[in-house]
């Protein structure tokens, strides 16, 4: 099975489920925007999708250096893991 090809979406998970949402798509935010202009970001705290999000950058290249970059970040004491979308 080939890797996602890259894109402007980034799907994250091993985040730390007990971060209350608001205080999440902040701190997604601040670290994120660090590699260029963040569109949104998507973290429901729905029991199938908890301990996950979405982060969309307006360019290719942000979220390449972002993915590469922050693979394995810790984050609130889990390391994040990190995907391109699959389109």
């Amino acid at each position: 099975l080939a890797a996602p090809r890259p894109n402007h979406t980034i799907y994250i998970n091993n985040i730390n489920d007990k971060i209350k949402k608001e205080e999440l798509k902040r701190s997604l935010y601040a670290l994120f925007s660090q590699f260029g202009h963040v569109v949104d970001i998507v973290a429901l705290k729905t029991m199938k999708m908890r301990g996950q999000a979405f982060v969309i950058f307006k360019e290719l290249g942000s979220s390449t250096n972002a993915l590469r970059q922050l693979q394995g970040f810790p984050f609130y004491g889990k390391p994040m893991v990190s995907y391109f979308v699959t389109l």
